[in-house]
């Protein structure tokens, strides 16, 4: 690989171009989530009803991370992006011109807009990284690029709640559609193509052999397992949050300005999370420090049940986004150490499918629940007791971690901090 200054600034430019990308595609989510309840009534079904088109968002979003992790490692990550920012365009624009059909708000957003998102964000990001830096600065450079979705939670989602009672979520899909469209897509392809000019596009490996399968090499690993179990109760948690959390708030009586406080300060403590945990995770126990942050995630969703208003917005953001970011960053470190770049894409991807597999149940058993009950109280203690399973699986299986040789490669540029 080229180390001149000339690559190493693009390697920058690559780590802020990722980061931008992952600000923006917070509004997939958080534009749904700060209109859900508008959604919901203009199609004139319950919560149960319309809360399909976001759990089958969750759940595609799971399905398709296995190729998307394929196509990062096949044709690089970058063009990856492109067509994500390309299916998630069209899908809220879509969704925003045709809008008096339920059914295909669900194909267009559930399933154009889940593929847009798996393919801009934690999958190719991760394999972005890892082939940009070497090993031991990875997960700080990952932790970098991924806070662009805690920037997106303290800037995006108050500037929504701002705007829902003045913009119809018509005209709010369609724009925020647009930018991903036409800007995004076009950045990122001229981004592909200048990394492809000097090198950083191509795989740090080389050899011309067929890349191993990546269910062949975990199915036997205890440690996958652990992984996949803690991630699918991070993607519940998380799940119950974009999709849940502003109308459990609402139902409570919490005021607008509280919400916004609140999710301004998960998306503070989100990016406080995702760099200390790249710092942590070179210097200490990692399989200690997730077991750590999937007890935090738990304790952060009981405290939803408290009775002060106070504690259960600002106190529970304040844990759940210390929590946020640490989980996804110490298992993308985990994957690599463990299963090596040629198909760290492909793993990371099966362990998103986990992930989104437990975002599937969370926002469908959430919707149900309500819907039957009038209350959020169930879900909430299953997901409290999902997470703390996770943390005893993740402390007591992933002690010991099973390097994988790598072939010699090109040196790669350390990230300077």
């Amino acid at each position: 690989m080229n180390n001149s200054a000339a690559s190493r600034k693009l390697i920058y430019l690559l780590v802020t171009f990722g980061f931008v990308v992952m600000f923006l595609s917070t509004s997939i989510k958080s534009v749904y989530q700060i209109y859900f309840s508008d959604l919901a009534g203009h199609f004139g079904r319950g919560r149960a009803d319309f809360a399909w088109s976001g759990s089958i968002f969750m759940l595609v979003t799971g399905l398709v991370s296995p190729l998307v992790g394929l196509l990062s490692d096949r044709f690089g990550p970058l063009r990856t992006v492109v067509v994500g920012a390309v299916a998630a365009g069209i899908a809220l624009v879509g969704t925003s011109l045709l809008n008096q059909s339920l059914g295909l708000f669900i194909l267009a957003y559930g399933l154009c807009g889940a593929f847009g998102l798996a393919a801009m964000t934690y999958v190719p990001m991760g394999v972005l990284v890892d082939r940009l830096f070497e090993q031991r600065k990875s997960g700080f450079a990952y932790a970098v690029i991924t806070n662009g979705t805690s920037i997106g939670f303290i800037i995006l989602s108050p500037f929504w709640l701002w705007l829902q009672p003045q913009v119809r979520w018509t005209e709010a899909f369609f724009w925020t559609g647009f930018v991903l469209l036409v800007p995004t897509a076009v950045i990122a392809w001229y981004a592909a193509r200048r990394a492809d000019s000097v090198g950083l596009g191509e795989e740090a490996s080389v050899g011309t052999e067929r890349k191993p399968s990546a269910w062949r090499e975990v199915r036997t690993d205890p440690g996958f397992y652990a992984l996949a179990c803690g991630f699918f109760g991070c993607g519940a948690t998380m799940a119950f949050v974009d999709v849940h959390l502003v109308a459990f708030w609402q139902d409570g009586g919490t005021s607008r300005t509280q919400m916004a406080v609140s999710l301004g300060m998960l998306g503070t403590l989100e990016l406080v999370s995702g760099l200390v945990t790249g710092w942590l995770a070179m210097r200490y126990n990692k399989h200690s420090l997730l077991a750590s942050f999937y007890v935090m995630r738990s304790l952060a969703m009981l405290l939803l049940l408290s009775s002060v208003s106070e504690v259960r917005t600002i106190v529970f953001a304040s844990l759940f986004g210390a929590s946020y970011l640490g989980t996804v960053v110490i298992t993308s470190m985990y994957c690599l150490e463990r299963y090596g770049l040629k198909i760290k894409g492909q793993t990371f991807g099966l362990l998103f499918l986990a992930h989104q597999l437990g975002a599937f149940v969370s926002v469908q058993l959430g919707a149900a629940t309500f819907d039957a009950f009038k209350t959020y109280t169930p879900v909430i203690v299953s997901l409290a007791g999902v997470t703390i399973v996770g943390s005893v699986i993740s402390w007591l299986t992933l002690r010991s971690s099973q390097r994988v040789p790598e072939p010699e490669t090109c040196s790669l540029v350390e990230f300077d901090r």
